[in-house]
């Protein structure tokens, strides 16, 4: 319970150093660090050894570049990722009022119609409420009988590719943390076409199967995605308006004041006590994520002190196209092998961006790594949640979704140099 109400201090005290930049930002680090000291002990398995890798590699780069001549990273190892937390953490709150809805006894729908509604039902409810659009969807599908492949491979594509354009993925959060300078207005507009062709060919070729023609979907009512939609064009709207005013931020306000709002609206008493239950129980949960971005943080400090100590000077003067597309196929491959993008996302920023000249070009190639590593990747929390839930053996979607991946590499590396030259 305490964990949760610290975190829920983040939130707001990150939000309050985002409206006015004399607050420390390490005010609200603190507090995350403490919640996930709390909370520490319950994360087990990969997500466990991955943090420990994180907070050993980045420590002793830290103490190494510290005694050779650098500063001591001290804000950056507490406060690197305080807002990206704080976002993510924040949107959390939105299941309490956007969750689609479907009773137990509603019959589930047949065939390539269905396949449509529920690929672009996870994918739009999962751009804004992360992976819980795939456990609610998945839930109901597997009700009666296990997941199919179709089925999960439809849940698979169709939320991770939202990470190309959603303002509250954290994937966005993380490219606009990882590459500073970097502009949701940029980055969302040539995203989502990207994911728009990942949908579309999704859709095509899994309708056609045989699996496809009698899929079990989910009844999805899109009337229900007029808040998703709204707040979309909220973040995007304001975000032109209040441009001094960072994104991550944004997203933290509108989503926990339009969480209020509705729940006082449907019912005073009653939606107060979900939001207390929520921050007491709630916010705990992304104890996975928190220890994960944490110990990134760590990392990233430590990278930038030894960079420092070493005065490193790359080979390469120059970052275009070509450089983001060899960049994209290196992490994706990696990630593969059981690297987080978030790892290869904060080693890359902390050695490329003083290189760059446009961190949006820079930011997009972490947008697409992010989408495709957690996609083919069966360490992904995506997919290895899928397996504790479903009982599907994570390690069959690399060969799901490798065909896939292939093509859509080949869209992305299309996409960059599109955008570096356009």
């Amino acid at each position: 319970m305490l964990a949760g109400w610290l975190i829920f201090l983040m939130i707001l005290l990150s939000i309050t150093h985002g409206l006015y930049s004399e607050v420390p930002r390490s005010l609200a680090g603190i507090a995350a660090w403490i919640a996930g000291a709390l909370l520490f002990v319950q994360v087990k398995g990969l997500g466990r050894t991955q943090a420990l890798v994180l907070l050993g590699v980045g420590l002793a780069a830290m103490t190494w570049g510290v005694a050779n001549g650098a500063a001591v990273p001290l804000e950056k190892a507490l406060s690197t990722n305080q807002a990206l937390l704080a976002m993510l953490a924040a949107v959390s709150f939105l299941r309490l009022v956007i969750l689609p809805e479907a009773t137990t006894e509603e019959q589930l729908p047949t065939g390539p119609k269905a396949l449509w509604r529920t690929l672009l039902g996870v994918h739009f409810f999962g751009a804004v409420i992360n992976l819980s659009a795939v456990m609610i969807l998945g839930d109901r599908q597997s009700r009666r009988e296990a997941l199919s492949p179709t089925q999960a491979i439809v849940l698979s594509r169709g939320f991770a590719v939202a990470s190309h354009w959603s303002s509250f993925f954290a994937a966005m959060g993380v490219a606009l943390t990882n590459a500073p300078g970097a502009q949701f207005t940029t980055l969302s507009p040539v995203g989502l076409p990207i994911a728009l062709i990942a949908l579309v060919v999704t859709g095509l070729t899994l309708s056609r199967r045989e699996q496809g023609v009698h899929f079990r979907g989910y009844p999805m009512q899109f009337s229900a995605l007029w808040i998703p939609a709204l707040l979309s064009m909220g973040v995007m709207g304001c975000h032109l308006v209040w441009r001094e005013l960072p994104i991550l931020t944004l997203i933290s306000i509108l989503s926990i004041t339009l969480t209020i709002v509705l729940l006082l609206m449907r019912n005073r008493s009653e939606g107060m006590e979900r939001l207390g239950q929520h921050i007491a129980n709630g916010l705990p949960r992304m104890r996975g994520e928190l220890t994960l971005f944490l110990s990134a943080g760590i990392l990233a400090a430590g990278i930038t002190a030894a960079m420092d100590a070493m005065a490193l000077d790359l080979a390469i003067d120059h970052f275009g196209a070509q450089e983001a597309t060899l960049l994209l196929l290196f992490m994706v491959g990696i990630s593969i092998l059981g690297v987080h993008p978030v790892i290869s996302i904060a080693t890359a920023g902390s050695i490329l961006m003083p290189l760059v000249a446009d961190p949006n070009l820079l930011a997009l190639t972490f947008l697409m790594t992010w989408a495709l590593g957690i996609t083919t990747s069966p360490f992904s929390g995506m997919h290895l949640a899928m397996q504790g839930r479903f009982g599907i053996n994570a390690y069959r979607f690399p060969r799901w979704n490798g065909g896939f991946a292939i093509f859509m590499l080949l869209v992305d590396s299309v996409a960059l140099h599109l955008y570096a030259n356009w």
